[in-house]
């Protein structure tokens, strides 16, 4: 289904411009965004982000019930009392949740070491909602995306930081880049995908990524 890239990156570019707000805006919406704390924002986004995606996926899962449980097709025989209804919750566990759920669990792996990184160097690499922005880049990049978006963020922060020093500047800021990392991981994710398809090796068994692609994005 397109329309949850379209809602990741959706989310992504309201997150991008809220940062804008947050940090330049003047008046009384200044006063209004230093009412409302980034970092309320971003847990909001967080809930919503989850309780929508996790919506969605079950809804598909209803949808494949139906659709394997319909009279006169071969579907039923893989639904009970022909099969456990385990296979059917495996089915939808790895088709559809387990990539986000994989993501999920990428995020909370980046968040801790990121922490641990910023404690360690006495804070030096992030400002504390920087580490939020890395996390839920990294979850609606989602599965495989978090990976172009990981491999994003040290190539781009290396070649920057590393271009910023020769100039005798200091550390490089990288608070505005996140977001947009995400946004362009996202993207590399639907085009790459699309065209190397079932050529990438297989994952939690017989399940290919061209596979989960095709499930998703229909092409």
């Amino acid at each position: 289904m397109a329309w949850l890239n379209l809602y990741t990156l959706c989310i992504l570019a309201l997150v991008l411009a809220a940062q804008f707000f947050y940090r330049f805006s003047s008046g009384r919406l200044a006063a209004f965004f230093i009412k409302f704390k980034f970092h309320t924002f971003l847990r909001w986004i967080w809930i919503l982000s989850g309780v929508l995606i996790f919506s969605l996926l079950t809804y598909w899962s209803y949808l494949q019930y139906e659709l394997w449980s319909g009279e006169g097709g071969f579907g039923k025989f893989l639904l009970p009392p022909y099969q456990s209804i385990y296979y059917f919750f495996s089915y939808v566990g790895v088709r559809f949740f387990g990539p986000w759920i994989l993501a999920f669990f990428a995020a909370i792996l980046v968040s801790r070491l990121a922490k641990f990184l910023n404690r360690r160097f006495e804070e030096r690499f992030f400002e504390p909602e920087e580490i939020e922005l890395i996390a839920l880049g990294t979850f609606l990049a989602g599965y495989p995306g978090f990976f172009f978006y990981l491999a994003l963020i040290l190539t781009v922060g290396v070649l920057f930081s590393a271009f910023y020093l020769l100039l005798s500047k200091g550390r490089l800021p990288l608070y505005y880049f996140w977001i947009p990392l995400a946004i362009f991981a996202i993207i590399m994710k639907i085009w790459f995908l699309g065209y190397l398809g079932n050529g990438f090796v297989s994952f939690w068994g017989s399940f290919s990524l061209g596979d989960f692609y095709k499930l998703i994005f229909g092409f």
